[in-house]
């Protein structure tokens, strides 16, 4: 089992965490202004919980014959033998639906017939030559 965490881009861990800080400070002036109605705090408090879970899990591991992806609640896995291609992309416009990762630079991991996968591994070398390990026939573009 190799495991790698998601590389990051600085601007945007710098807008979530200021998204986390600016929904918190808002949820604490309420509640000192005795504004606390039950279920604006109920929803603030979750998209706090999920961008946080987002910013401190996004990761990668190859395990077996799979590559399990996860960013906070988001997760699935891949069967690496039928990983067709893997395609280096920069950029803010990703052409794919899943994007599980906290960067702009990554990989497309196209899969099954129609199926892509956006991910930013830290080491994508290294990621790239376990992933080849498995199945030879991955085409790197």
């Amino acid at each position: 089992m190799t495991r790698f965490l998601s590389t990051k881009n600085t601007f945007t861990i710098v807008v979530l965490w200021i998204l986390v800080l600016f929904l918190f400070v808002s949820l604490v002036l309420n509640f000192n202004k005795g504004n606390d109605p039950l279920i604006p705090v109920i929803i603030v408090s979750l998209v706090i919980g999920f961008v946080l879970w987002v910013i401190l899990d996004t990761r990668y591991v190859i395990k077996s014959n799979f590559l399990l992806y996860r960013s906070g609640p988001i997760r699935g896995r891949v069967d690496i033998t039928k990983i067709k291609s893997i395609k280096h992309h920069s950029g803010l416009n990703v052409p794919v639906m899943l994007k599980p990762a906290l960067d702009t630079k990554g990989f497309i991991v196209t899969y099954n017939s129609y199926d892509d996968l956006f991910i930013s591994p830290a080491h994508g070398a290294i990621f790239i030559s376990e992933l080849k390990k498995i199945n030879p026939q991955i085409e790197v573009i």
